[in-house]
């Protein structure tokens, strides 16, 4: 059975952590939760031995769908069950009508609950169709089946060839047994706790046209304009010119950049420069210029950085030009990747038109269109509600307030990609982007602890612990901002409130290593041996083959007059790391006190 991270122990939260966040990142680049398995239909086969006949194909439901719920109704209300399935992917929603021709017969039963012990929908009651010669019909009625469904709360059952029904009983959730009587096949019925009576439920049938025919997809697009409702920024890039040169990405105040990676070997690519040549001076009035680079030779092929300067030469482009880095290729598939889902390789052409604030605003897939260019360039205007509306693929209307999916959607798009900076070493633009996340999520830990970490590698060592402090005021037990404030004020020789943080980091995750590791080191320069050495056996069930852990515990229980164990330990960390020189000198001198007590 799946565990979701509120119901495991703390031990393994760090590992689901970890795991949910690559799931997540595996839903992101397209994959699905299912492997494209299709969908499955068993049917029982009333056989004595409970076998099932799996109809999957002839049922016409095994499509290659992520299918997340399902729920069974009488939809058209012709007596048998139909059947809703929604989707993880495209399409959202499926009706599957059941018009198998059979003369079967059925019964549909509606309860409702009186007594003060049972609930008005009689969820919890269990119902009993008795039919003569026949096993009796169970069913209970449940307010919710399977994953994230709720069928009907009318209970349907399938009565076969039977004509007649002797009686249904029904065990009342509040407690309490009921018999009714004079019931009909083929009928609906309501029956009230208490009533002793069925009473019939006049329905008409319900036509639902649904007339087969293919399903037409719409043609592939070869070209998508993204607006962006979160603006993430755009790192100081350089870029080289044919000649070798090494270029920055211009910025200038008051302008707005369209930034367009092109291939000589794409015919769209130049179609796309021959457009943005022809409309460059009306982009230029518009406050946006253009830098279009070649991607010939980043990776092994029939291209090459000639083959873009021969085409770039003769197409006489009248703005800058020359080729990309793969350092500037891999930072804008990675502001692509933060804000779009089903992260795919960037195509070519592909352009990100840049604001005067160095935002990326828009994205553009394929050959854009360069009056589109010149309506986008004050997209990032406004607040993020109408760049949010201007982004959405169908017309609509937003509600004039905030939503928690919303808010929730731009925090973790914008606090990811801060992480990313931070990770790959853009400190000072990770630092921006964090202090922009605590003005607009004050509430939030992460942006806090984050924020400490840039401090940190810029030698600004009283606002990183401000920003950590700050970061364990809104949420005490956040195991990272404690561990990071336990380092920093070790690093100030505050031993003794360094201890309590790295403790109480290590109480959030007790797996966090490098916490106990540390811990360790600091209960050694007080000689706490007692407490050292119980920190160091929690580090080794952490990370039971470290040679370090091995030795440092050795060194603690030599230190309490403990021998023979610190021998061990120290023949172990010689096991892990033959020939190191203090395992061995440790382990010479605790055998000659062994040997000398003797």
């Amino acid at each position: 059975m799946s565990q979701s991270l509120n119901e495991v122990g703390e031990a393994k939260t760090s590992e689901l952590e970890s795991a949910n966040a690559t799931f997540g990142s595996m839903m992101r680049r397209g994959r699905s939760y299912s492997g494209r398995e299709r969908n499955c239909v068993f049917l029982n086969t009333a056989k004595p031995d409970g076998s099932f006949a799996n109809i999957s194909a002839a049922s016409g439901i095994d499509f290659p769908d992520d299918g997340r719920a399902l729920v069974t109704t009488d939809w058209d209300h012709d007596g048998d069950l139909d059947v809703w399935i929604s989707n993880r992917n495209a399409p959202r929603l499926r009706f599957f009508r059941n018009d198998v021709p059979i003369d079967n017969h059925h019964l549909t039963i509606r309860l409702q609950g009186t007594a003060p012990t049972t609930n008005r929908d009689a969820i919890g009651a269990r119902v009993k169709v008795i039919i003569a010669g026949s096993q009796p019909l169970i069913k209970t009625l449940r307010a919710g089946e399977s994953f994230l469904s709720q069928s009907s709360k009318a209970l349907h059952f399938g009565l076969g060839s039977a004509e007649a029904i002797d009686s249904v009983i029904v065990q009342w959730p509040g407690g309490g047994t009921e018999t009714f009587t004079g019931i009909t096949v083929d009928r609906r019925y309501q029956l009230v706790q208490g009533s002793g009576e069925a009473r019939p439920i006049e329905t008409k049938k319900r036509e639902v046209a649904i007339s087969p025919a293919p399903v037409n997809l719409p043609s592939p697009e070869s070209t998508s304009r993204i607006p962006l409702a979160t603006l993430l920024p755009m790192a100081a890039m350089n870029y080289q010119t044919f000649d070798g040169d090494t270029q920055p990405i211009p910025t200038s105040e008051g302008k707005s950049y369209l930034l367009s990676l092109w291939g000589s070997w794409c015919p769209a690519c130049e179609e796309e420069l021959k457009d943005l040549t022809a409309k460059n001076s009306e982009l230029r009035e518009a406050g946006i210029e253009i830098i279009a680079l070649a991607v010939d030779g980043l990776e092994e092929g029939s291209s090459s950085a000639p083959d873009a300067e021969k085409m770039a030469k003769g197409l006489k482009l009248p703005f800058a030009n020359g080729r990309a880095t793969i350092e500037l290729v891999s930072y804008l598939q990675s502001i692509h990747d933060y804000q779009i889902t089903g992260a795919e390789t960037l195509p070519v052409p592909v352009s990100f038109l840049i604001d005067s604030d160095r935002k990326v605003s828009v994205i553009y897939k394929g050959r854009l269109n360069p009056d589109e260019v010149k309506a986008d360039v004050n997209h990032s205007k406004g607040t993020r509600l109408e760049r949010f509306a201007r982004s959405a693929p169908l017309p609509g209307r937003t509600l004039p307030i905030p939503t928690v999916s919303r808010e929730r959607n731009q925090y973790e798009a914008q606090y990811r990609f801060a992480t990313f900076l931070q990770q790959q070493g853009y400190t000072a633009l990770a630092r921006s982007e964090n202090l922009s996340l605590v003005e607009a999520f004050p509430k939030n830990a992460g942006p806090h602890n984050n924020l400490g970490i840039s401090y940190i590698r810029s030698k600004r060592f009283d606002l990183a612990e401000t920003s950590f402090r700050e970061a364990l005021r809104i949420k005490p037990d956040y195991g990272k901002a404690n561990a990071n404030l336990g380092t920093l004020l070790a690093q100030k020789g505050k031993i003794t409130e360094a201890i309590s943080h790295f403790q109480q980091a290590i109480s959030s995750n007790p797996q966090d290593k490098k916490s106990l590791s540390n811990l360790s080191k600091l209960l050694l320069k007080q000689e706490r041996w007692v407490e050292a050495q119980a920190t160091f056996e929690k580090a080794l069930l952490a990370d039971p083959n470290s040679p370090d852990i091995h030795l440092q515990l050795g060194f603690v229980l030599a230190k309490q007059g403990q021998l023979s164990q610190a021998a061990t330990y120290f023949e172990k960390a010689l096991k892990l790391r033959p020939g190191d020189p203090d395992a061995q000198r440790n382990l010479t001198i605790i055998q000659g006190l062994i040997n000398g007590g003797q």
